[in-house]
């Protein structure tokens, strides 16, 4: 999830249709992890995981960004969702972290299981859950048939995303990963894709942030930003032992660069620094973004209905959302898939 810039932001909340006609990134994984870990097999005798259909297969990615997509659709918003392309060398470490988590949580998981503790595999079913390659094709392929556009970033999506918001591409990246806001997109929208549902009780509501607002509510420069993310950590280093964000934004403030605070409070500067910097200042992307397209019916209901058992109402919903917005495509008219 990156760098946490959470006690230094100040969301404003909004509403979904402040978001009708434009269009914004949507952070791919974050949001198929969401509905992976949300949308799960509970209760007596179920294993925690994912929502399956009758081939074994999980569907809960699927649902959750067939009824999300519709929804964002119907407001009046144009998303295009970016996958994560090939990570960063600098990343592996974060990568190995989280790959040994989930294998201990397996290794629990599966004694749950085993001893039939229902309560501990539902707790321990968010943690083994995972968005595999062959999810994302799945997803890549239902984005198809909606006629929603989707593109792979050449290394992270949200990187990608915030550099085409800077190019005025999109309006705002839709993410749970401050590290947005590092990457130097001029919006930041969280909780779009879970707007309006409920968690621990409360109903959640999309928020957007600033970067200049943020920038000048700290008296920081970008630049400064980006250091201060690199002292707390972020997935390409683990930051500086004792810096935390209050305590970085007031040794970025004093003394206006991580080689200046290291030098002033003897720590050593990470290793790689600079390259660490371009990565958030120039991130890489790839071509042009992909136009949006209409909604193929047919295709669809065969592919969610036949072969992955959804429901035709589950299905008659979403579409019904993407005919209000002029989306749906007449028999007979060509996608721009068709090409």
């Amino acid at each position: 999830m990156g760098c946490n810039l959470r006690d230094l932001a100040s969301p404003t909340p909004i509403q979904l249709n402040d978001l009708s006609g434009q269009r914004v990134a949507v952070d791919a994984f974050l949001t198929a992890y969401q509905f992976i870990t949300s949308l799960r097999a509970r209760g007596e005798g179920r294993d925690g995981t994912y929502l399956r259909d009758s081939h074994g297969r999980p569907v809960s990615h699927l649902m959750g960004i067939l009824d999300r997509c519709s929804v964002l659709v119907a407001a009046g918003i144009d998303p295009v969702f970016v996958f994560d392309g090939r990570p960063h060398e600098l990343k592996f470490d974060t990568l190995a972290g989280r790959k040994e988590k989930r294998v201990a949580a397996v290794k629990k998981w599966e004694q749950a299981i085993e001893d039939e503790d229902w309560k501990a595999a539902d707790k321990l079913g968010a943690q083994v859950v995972s968005y595999t390659p062959e999810m994302v094709l799945e997803t890549q392929h239902m984005l198809n048939l909606l006629g929603i556009a989707w593109i792979e970033a050449p290394m992270e999506a949200e990187g990608a995303a915030s550099v085409w918001c800077r190019q005025g591409l999109v309006s705002g990246v839709a993410s749970q990963d401050w590290d947005v806001l590092l990457y130097g997109s001029p919006i930041m929208i969280r909780n779009l894709t879970s707007h309006g549902t409920k968690k621990f009780g409360r109903m959640v509501s999309a928020e957007r942030i600033v970067l200049s607002d943020l920038l000048q509510q700290h008296e920081i420069t970008y630049a400064q930003l980006v250091d201060l993310g690199i002292m707390i950590g972020t997935d390409f280093h683990p930051g500086i032992r004792g810096i935390g964000p209050k305590t970085g934004l007031k040794l970025i403030k004093e003394f206006g660069t991580i080689e200046n605070i290291c030098e002033a409070k003897d720590k050593e500067i990470p290793e790689r620094l600079d390259e660490i910097r371009e990565l958030f200042l120039n991130h890489p992307t790839s071509g042009n973004l992909p136009s949006s397209g209409l909604v193929d019916e047919d295709a669809l209901r065969q592919y969610l209905i036949e072969e992955r058992d959804f429901s035709e109402g589950r299905v008659a919903r979403a579409l019904d959302r993407m005919q209000s917005a002029g989306r749906m495509r007449q028999r007979g008219q060509s996608s721009l898939f068709d090409f």
